[in-house]
């Protein structure tokens, strides 16, 4: 017998209205009925069932609302969009500044935090066409799910690289920065990490032939290593982006890759303070960009763990996006800012590489190498046409 039956279950119940917000698990239980009345001697008859669950909310005029996104994406479509907005609007201001160097040096550091925020936006863009297909057929477009989460772990993976490389000395003098450490091989890691453009492009194409492969399989190893995280994390639920959360093993792991990448960036802004002749007026801005960096590194993994203790399990989802989203925004903001700002921002600003100077051009040239000892022939200069990119 063809039947349908519908019934409508509220959270907290109308008549209690003061319980505490706490999750609730509803089960549902399907019967054959004729199983009591007939006797099936050739077998049971197979059941033929449906079940369509859907959220309700209140229109203007009070009456229900029926949509299959469930209650606790409430509020993300309008983070989705002002993240969209936003880092549209950061890319646009990296955009300009690239293309008014067009001819003549740009530093790839720019390059790299402009396609950091074109990919959060994308993101952003692709979670939200699937949160519209989602409402509307109940199942949405997995496709676009999936490269939600993996357009966000490379602007992660990018936010990562580029602080723990400028951290590290990347686009500061040799002179200030330092000669390096004694041990070689951990001396050739370092001198890897403030160069990783250089490193990896050597990588690619000499297969290393500098000799200081490290900070270029470095670079490459966040990238697949937070790809992978992301990966990992769609065979937990192929519904809605789980990428940062710690109810799954890849959630975990991806914070433990956060502390760990934030004690080589705090060890790195450390060597910088101390292995060179750093002006008293750039220490105190590396003091200040160490405690930034730190909190980028630890505050996921400190919003996760707060989201995970604090909060019922049906707000965790709204809020660990939302704080994830305020994290990736004030990094991409104060890379932006590293990277527009004029000589006279910073300390940071007036020694920098990647800003323009008005005593001239960038020093350095396309045959130029890095400090990194007398055989290093990592180059530190890519020409793109008329465009002579700085990757030193």
């Amino acid at each position: 017998t063809d039947r349908e039956t519908q019934t409508e279950v509220e959270n907290p119940s109308p008549n209690r209205r003061n319980q505490k917000d706490r999750s609730r698990y509803y089960y549902f239980a399907i019967d054959d009925c004729s199983l009591e009345l007939a006797n099936h001697d050739a077998g049971v008859p197979d059941m033929v069932y449906a079940i369509r669950l859907l959220n309700a909310y209140r229109d203007k005029k009070g009456e229900p609302v029926f949509d299959h996104l469930p209650a606790d994406e409430d509020g993300i479509g309008l983070l989705l969009v002002l993240s969209i907005a936003f880092s549209t609007f950061l890319a646009v201001i990296l955009f300009y500044k690239f293309a008014r160097t067009i001819g003549g040096e740009v530093h790839v550091a720019i390059l790299v935090v402009m396609a950091a925020c074109g990919f959060n936006a994308i993101s952003a863009l692709c979670e939200l066409l699937h949160r519209m297909a989602f409402s509307k057929n109940g199942i949405g477009v997995y496709s676009l799910d999936a490269l939600s989460s993996h357009f966000e772990a490379l602007s992660d993976s990018m936010v990562a690289l580029i602080l723990l490389s400028i951290g590290g000395g990347w686009t500061l003098p040799s002179d200030v920065v330092g000669g390096g450490l004694t041990n070689k091989s951990a001396n050739q890691f370092w001198q890897g990490v403030r160069n990783p453009a250089g490193s990896l492009l050597d990588l690619i194409s000499s297969g290393g032939g500098s000799g200081d492969r490290k900070g270029g399989i470095l670079a490459l190893t966040i990238i697949a290593v937070h790809a992978g995280l992301a990966q990992w994390g769609r065979t937990f639920d192929d519904d809605f982006d789980t990428y940062h959360a710690l109810e799954h093993p890849p959630g975990r792991a991806l914070m433990t890759l956060r502390f760990v990448l934030g004690l080589v960036f705090v060890t790195g802004v450390g060597m910088v303070r101390s292995g060179g002749r750093c002006p008293p007026s750039l220490m105190s801005f590396l003091t200040k960009f160490g405690l930034v960096g730190l909190s980028y590194f630890a505050s996921l993994p400190g919003v996760s763990m707060f989201v995970g203790s604090a909060l019922p399990y049906h707000r965790r989802h709204q809020a660990l996006h939302w704080g994830a989203a305020l994290v990736q925004a004030c990094s991409l903001a104060s890379l932006t800012w590293l990277f527009v700002g004029n000589a006279d921002a910073s300390a940071y600003h007036r020694l920098s590489k990647a800003v323009k100077h008005s005593d001239g051009d960038m020093t350095g040239d396309l045959m130029s190498t890095v400090n990194g000892g007398a055989n290093s022939t990592r180059p530190t200069m890519w020409r793109l046409g008329k465009t002579k990119i700085r990757l030193d």
